[in-house]
């Protein structure tokens, strides 16, 4: 799949023109995307990072639809892990300022952002 498939497919995830279905997987990696940092997968209504990341960590965030590789992931937007460390705050192309990952996922999927080791 083309990066320009990618991110058409990505940005009608983000933007609700596509469900995040369960078996969607998000990977927080580093700027570089080398390491990996922490994964889930939408499970429900719950997405559950396997890890809890240090507060003002920049990430950059992948998601990976059910069906799709983890190399069809061409493109990743940037993010940072909040202040209290159980949000993700991502920086969309385009967008003027960082969307709560928490918030978003809430209102527009009803699903729940948890970190492994801080609860809901």
């Amino acid at each position: 799949m083309s990066g320009l498939i990618l991110w058409l497919l990505l940005i009608q995830t983000l933007t609700g023109t596509h469900n995040l279905d369960s078996g969607t997987v998000v990977t927080l990696a580093a700027p570089d995307l080398v390491p990996v940092y922490s994964s889930a997968k939408v499970e429900g209504k719950r997405l559950v990072f396997d890890k809890v990341l240090e507060p003002e960590t920049e990430v950059r965030v992948l998601i990976i639809l059910p069906g799709a590789s983890s190399a069809d992931s061409a493109e990743a937007p940037y993010g940072r892990i909040g202040p209290t460390g159980n949000d993700i705050f991502v920086q969309f192309e385009g967008a003027s300022q960082a969307v709560s990952l928490r918030k978003w996922l809430a209102e527009e999927y009803g699903i729940e952002l948890v970190f492994s080791g801080l609860g809901g």
